[in-house]
């Protein structure tokens, strides 16, 4: 029984020794930056950039659709009025004809087709205006969104440096 004291005693201070050592292995794994708790905050990170690549590229994708849309829209609208600005001056000409205005002479013939023409250059204005308005409204939402991407990750890192401060 004697000569387990001192074998017991030996393993006590080993047991010890070890701890000391994991405790050093473990602060220098976290002043190295390899800890754990920052490998799993730099996965976080990481993962939320990628969350966040992904989403501008489908924003980037969306909008660029959005932007096809109100062209061919633009389009449509333009030929759109267009022939109802042939209909129109049609029907005038007609109406002129009928009640035997001369369109030849000038006049308030004339007058009142240069009146269709610009009440159709009115409309294409307010419709250039509010596409104009369609696109400004697109680069601001991607503009908001990269914006609240760049406050997510910083408030991430912010939050991960206290941590490890603490």
């Amino acid at each position: 029984m004697g000569a387990i004291t001192p074998i017991a005693s030996g393993l006590t201070t080993l047991v010890g020794a070890l701890g000391t050592a994991n405790q050093l292995a473990g602060t220098i794994q976290t002043l190295s930056g390899n800890s754990p708790q920052r490998q799993e905050q730099d996965l976080a990170l990481k993962q939320l950039q990628e969350r966040q690549t992904l989403s501008a590229a489908q924003l980037a994708q969306d909008n660029a659709l959005e932007r096809e849309r109100i062209a061919l829209q633009g389009a449509q609208d333009e030929d759109d009025r267009r022939a109802a600005l042939r209909r129109a001056v049609a029907r005038q000409r007609a109406s002129f004809g009928a009640s035997g205005i001369s369109q030849d002479s000038g006049g308030s013939s004339q007058a009142v087709l240069l009146g269709l023409f610009d009440e159709t250059e009115t409309d294409l204005a307010q419709r250039e205006q509010l596409d104009t308005l369609r696109n400004r409204a697109l680069d601001l939402d991607s503009a908001q969104n990269k914006s609240l991407n760049l406050l997510q990750a910083t408030q991430l890192k912010q939050r991960q440096d206290l941590n490890r401060l603490f």
